[in-house]
């Protein structure tokens, strides 16, 4: 009774196939759509195919375009995914008239540089020739002739690390602009003692940079007044003479 239980048993038990071999092309595919990748990636990072034709700049206004695109060593037919933004950024701080630069790729083939130039805030002589600064005190270019427009700094000397020559700067830099226009010259012994000059004969005694914000504040209606010295080194009590 027993074994026929059993072979009943056996009867009943669905029987299990082993699955068809996949097939031949399946075998192949992984590795064919791998190599397909392969060759496209390298045909993109060391084939001119897609490599750069245009190098756009924006930004310049003292510094031409071939000037940037030289110093950023970009060469046309580099293929784009070889071009390093931040390597042409470090390239192009590298000249003396660039305070920033970007790097942007525009594909499939153009580069675009923009460029953030110094612009002159004083001028310094030097026993050299004329240094032009900019904001940060930074001398980036040596020229003939005094730039119009531009105040002169007089100072023991003129650098960025400076702390005279930075406090200089940041009197000018606090002035409303219709009275950084009328400075002709920044006198600063130290860093506690700034004068103004002004057209028109006049003096501003600034002092130190103590209260700045508020000494630029008086400034404009303080020089309304008749007066050739104007004191503003104690802006609580200011004082013309």
């Amino acid at each position: 009774m027993t074994d026929r239980s059993a072979v009943e048993r056996a009867r009943r038990r669905p029987v299990r196939r082993s699955a068809p071999p996949a097939p031949a092309w399946r075998r192949f595919l992984l590795p064919g759509v791998l190599a397909v990748a392969t060759i496209g990636f390298l045909v993109v990072y060391f084939s001119p195919l897609l490599g750069v034709r245009t190098v756009r700049v924006e930004g310049n206004d003292g510094l031409s375009s071939d000037a940037v695109i030289q110093a950023a060593e970009v060469a046309e037919g580099t293929p784009m995914l070889r071009v390093d933004p931040e390597q042409i950024r470090e390239h192009l701080r590298g000249l003396p008239k660039v305070a920033d630069a970007t790097a942007v790729l525009d594909w499939p083939s153009t580069v675009i540089i923009q460029v953030t130039e110094r612009a002159p805030a004083a001028y310094f002589r030097a026993t050299d020739g004329i240094r032009v600064l900019d904001v940060a005190g930074v001398p980036f270019e040596t020229v003939a002739e005094p730039p119009a427009g531009v105040p002169e700094l007089r100072a023991p000397k003129a650098a960025a690390d400076d702390p005279t020559t930075r406090a200089a700067l940041s009197v000018l830099v606090a002035l409303p602009v219709p009275v950084r226009g009328e400075v002709t010259a920044v006198l600063a012994r130290s860093p506690s003692d700034v004068r103004l000059e002004l057209t028109g004969g006049r003096t501003v005694d600034w002092g130190s940079l103590k209260d700045t914000q508020r000494k630029a504040l008086i400034l404009p209606p303080l020089l309304t007044r008749p007066g050739t010295v104007y004191d503003v080194t104690t802006p609580a009590l200011p004082t013309v003479a």
